[in-house]
C-alpha cells in the first residue's frame, strides 16, 4: 500500500495500516533520529511515542499533504523535546545551531572500489563538518530523504526561502573546498546510500 492507502486506512481505525506506516517509516526515522544522538534508547522512545501519539489522536489528525514530511516533523519535534531542545521554550534558539546534526556516508558504494571510497568518504564527512549543523540537517534531508524545500522548512521550523538559503549556502560552502566534480560526486553518493 501507498503512504496515502495506510494514513486513510489508519484514519479509519485499522491497526493494521498504522503497523504498515512504522514498518515503512522505522528504519528511515531512526536512521534520520541517529543524526540528532547516539541514544537509541531514546530514539525508539520517540518512535513509540510517534505511533501512540497517532492512533490515540487519529480522530483529530487532518490527513496531511504528504505523510512522509508530516512522520518526519512529528518524529523530530517528539525527539528534540526528549533531548530537551523543545520548539515552544526556544523558538528563537531553534534558528541558531545549538541542535547537533551528524552526516556520515556509507563505506561501501558500487560506484567507487572499497578502498578509494573509504578516503573518499572520509574527505567527504570530514568536509561535512564545515557546514553548520542546520546546513548538514538541510542537506540530508534535500539529498538523502529527497524531501522539497517546502517540507525541509515546515520540518526545520523556517520558510521556504530560509530552506533554499540554507541548502544554497551548504552546497556554496561545499562547491568553494571541494570543486564541482567531487560536489556533485557528494551528491550522488548521497542520493544512492539510501
Amino acid at each position: 500500500m501507498h503512504d496515502n492507502e495506510l494514513w486513510h486506512s489508519y484514519k479509519e481505525g485499522d491497526v493494521k495500516a498504522l503497523e504498515g506506516l512504522y514498518e515503512q517509516y522505522y528504519t528511515p526515522l531512526t536512521n534520520y533520529g541517529f543524526k540528532f544522538t547516539p541514544d537509541n534508547v531514546c530514539i525508539e522512545e520517540s518512535m513509540q511515542d510517534l505511533f501512540l501519539k497517532l492512533w490515540q489522536n487519529r480522530e483529530r489528525i487532518t490527513r496531511p499533504t504528504v505523510v512522509k514530511q508530516y512522520l518526519y516533523l512529528s518524529f523530530r519535534r517528539i525527539l528534540l523535546r526528549k533531548l530537551e531542545y523543545n520548539p515552544s521554550r526556544h523558538e528563537e534558539e531553534l534558528a541558531g545551531e545549538h541542535i547537533p546534526f551528524n552526516l556520515e556516508f556509507s563505506y561501501e558504494h558500487p560506484l567507487i572500489r572499497r578502498e578509494r571510497m573509504a578516503d573518499l568518504t572520509a574527505k567527504v564527512e570530514d568536509l561535512t563538518y564545515t557546514l553548520t549543523n542546520r546546513q548538514r540537517e538541510a542537506v540530508f534531508l534535500k539529498y538523502y530523504e529527497d524531501l522539497s524545500y517546502e517540507h525541509i522548512a515546515e520540518i526545520m521550523h523556517m520558510n521556504a526561502a530560509g530552506a533554499v538559503r540554507l541548502l544554497y549556502g551548504a552546497l556554496e560552502r561545499l562547491r568553494e573546498q571541494f570543486g564541482d566534480f567531487t560536489l556533485l560526486l557528494l551528491l550522488y553518493i548521497l542520493r544512492n546510500s539510501r
